[in-house]
């Protein structure tokens, strides 16, 4: 979970966005930096249960954002994280130093995507192997950085996977 902290990013623009980082600042006990409006966004920095640093920011939407209605809620990511944690916790720290767990918002729907590095070429499959453990149906491609994946936990949600590699 990147070296023990979450980047949360809420992909919103407007009031929207600013609701999502006063409801995350209620329920951590915290106090967002910014005020709405502001041109450079706002940033939330809670201490969480664990020793679980949660970072969440106000910034531009991005492609693939939803249009329309939003449907997916605070509390629908809220679920999520708890969804993702056991698996995320049984992943082997040491042959995964590093790794970045990435949940992103798109207004409609949540993209769960884990990165992790290789230290050489040689290591990529195994490495790949070590990230996809507790998931199903696993499958991985080359890419020019590495590999990339899917799978999916076993309540179903897919699970991107990404492996690159740092010479």
């Amino acid at each position: 979970m990147s070296d023990g902290g979450v980047q949360a990013e809420v992909c919103a623009s407007g009031p929207a966005a600013w609701d999502s980082i006063a409801r995350l600042a209620a329920a951590t006990g915290s106090e967002a930096s910014g005020r709405a409006g502001d041109r450079d966004g706002g940033v939330l920095t809670a201490d969480l249960e664990g020793d679980v640093v949660l970072v969440a920011a106000v910034d531009p939407p991005r492609r693939h954002t939803a249009r329309g209605p939003r449907t997916t809620s605070t509390s629908a990511a809220a679920g999520l994280l708890r969804e993702l944690a056991p698996w995320a916790v049984a992943l082997d720290q040491e042959l995964l130093p590093g790794a970045q767990l990435w949940v992103e918002d798109h207004g409609n729907d949540f993209t769960v995507r884990l990165l992790v590095s290789a230290a050489c070429e040689d290591e990529l499959d195994r490495v790949a192997t070590a990230a996809g453990t507790g998931l199903e149906r696993v499958r991985t491609w080359r890419t020019d950085s590495g590999l990339d994946g899917q799978g999916s936990l076993p309540c179903g949600r897919a699970v991107q996977l990404a492996v690159v590699c740092l010479p």
